[in-house]
């Protein structure tokens, strides 16, 4: 998404240092974010292309390896209907490194033909008894959903994000609409699927503090969304100070 918006990819990083898992997660995460030099750039972005490849990442902590595999064999049980380019790593993490709690979960990329990124995200999690609502308490501890139901669950979600269009999926439909808004006085053009809770949320926001307002049209052709805006012009001021 970012490369659309002028920012360059050299210098960006993200690294998982440890992982964490629901309920008391642990995890660390680095991000290195390259600083945009002067101001983003707008875009034109409505092509959503066909869907080409699928990547993914089966993580596990605190539990048996044989949990991503499980994992990996109903995700690609369902994705492999769709197409045969399905990969899908298997992550381990065990000691330090795997956070306070055990669980799983699996993680899904899918790559159009033109250059777009549609995510879905799955994990298990020990949900509190509904009356009592305490995670300290084995006794309100429910068991996590099993690996192969979250696979199947992951594989849906990623095919329902598909099934909505857009050039982006509903998670990142936010942060898309705040580039948009904070780039030059020029015209931004993109198409979303169906607007998400956040992305509404997101919008309003947006009204609030930058004073950008959307343009929003449905298109029936494909049961897709086009937001249009002027950005708010904003610029990078800062100098160094020798």
């Amino acid at each position: 998404m970012l490369k659309h918006f002028g920012i360059p990819l050299e210098d960006l990083e993200l690294k998982i240092v440890s992982r964490g898992a629901p309920p008391n997660g642990g995890g660390e995460v680095r991000l290195k974010v390259p600083i945009v030099q002067n101001s983003l750039t707008a875009v034109t972005w409505v092509d959503e292309g066909m869907v080409k490849r699928i990547r993914g990442v089966a993580y596990s902590t605190r539990v048996s390896p044989q949990m991503s595999n499980r994992m990996v064999d109903a995700c690609r049980g369902i994705l492999n209907r769709l197409l045969p380019d399905v990969y899908i790593f298997t992550d381990h993490y065990s000691g330090q490194l795997s956070g306070r709690s055990p669980g799983y979960g699996i993680s899904l990329v899918a790559e159009t033909t033109s250059g777009c990124l549609i995510s879905a995200e799955c994990a298990a999690n020990y949900t509190a008894n509904e009356e009592e609502g305490d995670l300290s308490d084995d006794k309100n501890q429910k068991a996590p959903m099993l690996p192969e139901d979250i696979g199947s669950q992951g594989a849906m979600m990623l095919l329902e994000e598909i099934k909505q269009g857009g050039v982006v999926d509903s998670t990142h439909q936010g942060l898309l609409f705040i580039l948009c808004a904070l780039c030059p006085e020029d015209v931004s053009k993109v198409r979303v699927g169906k607007l998400s809770t956040y992305g509404i949320k997101t919008l309003r926001h947006i009204k609030d503090f930058l004073g950008v307002q959307f343009d929003i049209k449905p298109d029936p052709t494909t049961g897709t969304v086009i937001l249009t805006c002027v950005g708010c012009g904003y610029k990078n001021f800062a100098r160094k100070v020798s």
